[in-house]
């Protein structure tokens, strides 16, 4: 009886901890995943929202384009590429406001990152002065000996609903040839390859989430497959942009809907063919676009306005000043960043959709500098001009 005693108990103690188990994983089931970015505590100093707490990174500053009173005044969407040994820079070029008829799309080029040619038309605006269809930017892939440049088309009554990205190509970055439609959707940012050489085009659906596409082909131009990610209601605009780990995972950042001032993140581990849900990391955003990516020793950065500020006249949207970069060696972890620009901003040519501030940020690694280029008030383009060496010096 003794004997039976001390088995029942060992059973019931077994059956106990067993079932406290069991509640332990559905307890760690239910929690949130973890974020697949963080920034450390007291990283952006909420309280300085001039500097954030942060030193400014040496730079060279340059004026790709000025608006003037008898010039196209609005410019945004701002992107960079590398060619035959130049540097090539194209945005959305509207004549006052923005994604309004007659909206183009401008390039210029440069040998040394600091002296820029006169814009040219890139891409018309599609459909004439009366036509409801506008141009904006998408960026530019080299593949192999030819230069590869994006546009999005989007009728300006059903802006982003209906859009298609289309390309043209050229040998020389002078002459181009006529356009091809890839597919349906709004893309804004450059189309990058990854470490096993896939190429990622990044951007938005009709219905505001995000549409991620990859392809093995070599022209940067066919074999797109759609990538799988689920959907995320904390999503209207969510311009996507990416860099990668060193153990291969890629990490795409998305902006979140107007009053939430938090970058939103999700992760792929099979070469960007599915992501995981997009979830909220405590990286702050002033709600607008941001620009990712690595430098060459493997350096995560996310380059964007790090500000909870709410604009005066918009409160549910952030300040687009300061614009800051920050860096991780892990692609998880950002500890360490600075400021690119913070000087006030004051827009010339009045429009109700243009803000103050550098925004909208692009940037491409070439010749040993970081160069980053923004839009500044929805009016100029600038770029900043950051030696590696300077991103990596307090490491």
């Amino acid at each position: 009886m003794k004997v039976f005693r001390i088995r029942s108990l060992v059973f019931g103690l077994f059956a106990w901890a067993s079932s406290l188990a069991a509640s332990w994983g559905t307890e760690k089931d239910n929690l949130p995943p973890e974020p697949p970015v963080r920034v450390t505590g007291g990283l952006f100093d909420q309280s300085q929202p001039l500097t954030l707490g942060l030193r400014t990174i040496k730079a060279d500053h340059i004026i790709v384009y000025r608006a003037t009173n008898d010039s196209y005044k609005y410019s945004h969407h701002a992107n960079l590429g590398v060619f035959q040994g130049r540097l090539f820079a194209a945005w959305s070029s509207g004549v006052a406001h923005e994604d309004k008829n007659q909206q183009r799309v401008l390039y210029c080029q440069s040998e040394d990152g600091v002296h820029w040619s006169q814009p040219r038309v890139l891409a018309e605006d599609p459909d004439g002065q009366q036509g409801p269809l506008v141009s904006l930017c998408s960026g530019f892939q080299t593949s192999g000996d030819t230069l590869v440049a994006y546009y999005s088309v989007s009728p300006i009554t059903q802006f982003i609903q209906v859009s298609t990205v289309h390309c043209i190509t050229s040998r020389d970055g002078q002459s181009w040839s006529e356009p091809r439609k890839i597919d349906t959707g709004f893309f804004m940012e450059s189309p990058r390859r990854t470490s096993s050489n896939r190429m990622l085009l990044n951007g938005q659906r009709g219905n505001h989430q995000p549409r991620l596409m990859y392809s093995d082909a070599i022209d940067g131009i066919s074999g797109f497959n759609d990538a799988e990610i689920p959907p995320a209601v904390e999503l209207v605009f969510p311009e996507p942009t990416w860099f990668e780990r060193p153990d291969g995972t890629l990490v795409v950042l998305l902006r979140s809907r107007p009053n939430d001032f938090w970058l939103y993140a999700s992760e792929s581990t099979d070469h960007a063919v599915s992501w995981s849900k997009p979830v909220r990391t405590n990286f702050p955003d002033a709600t607008a676009r941001s620009c990712g990516g690595n430098l060459p020793d493997g350096t995560a950065y996310i380059i964007n306005n790090s500000t909870q500020t709410p604009r005066p006249n918009i409160p549910a949207l952030g300040i687009r000043n300061p614009l800051t970069i920050a860096l991780s060696k892990d692609g998880r972890v950002f500890d360490r960043a600075y400021v690119i620009r913070n000087e006030p901003t004051r827009k010339r040519f009045d429009s109700g959709t243009k803000a103050n501030g550098w925004q909208y940020p692009a940037a491409v690694v070439w010749n040993d500098y970081l160069y980053v280029i923004y839009s500044i008030n929805k009016e100029d383009v600038g770029v900043s001009r950051i030696a590696v060496s300077e991103l990596l010096g307090d490491e």
